[in-house]
């Protein structure tokens, strides 16, 4: 198994799922609240991007995509291991496998 851990935006998944050869692959978004977002950019270390809009408008794209919203985990708890856990309920259930 691989797992590419990146942003690709709903818009852009049709191209990279075809340029990774695979059948399927499972996909999810992780969304938390925005204000959740701009935090954890103004207060991430040693990454070197401060710009307080990008994360705004990155969210704003993100929310607004035409996804389908089983692959979207929203309003996420900030506990790591039930993120996780949530993740691969989801993957082992098959709601993750792009595409169906």
């Amino acid at each position: 198994m691989t797992v590419y851990d990146g942003v690709i935006g709903p818009w852009f998944l049709p191209a990279f799922a075809e340029a990774t050869g695979l059948d399927c692959l499972h996909y999810v978004v992780l969304l938390p609240s925005v204000e959740t977002c701009v935090a954890r950019v103004a207060t991430r270390r040693g990454h070197g991007f401060t710009d307080e809009p990008a994360p705004r408008k990155m969210h704003k794209e993100f929310a607004g995509a035409e996804v389908d919203s089983s692959y979207v985990l929203a309003d996420l708890s900030d506990d790591d291991e039930t993120v996780a856990r949530n993740i691969l309920t989801r993957f082992d259930d098959g709601t993750l496998t792009y595409p169906r």
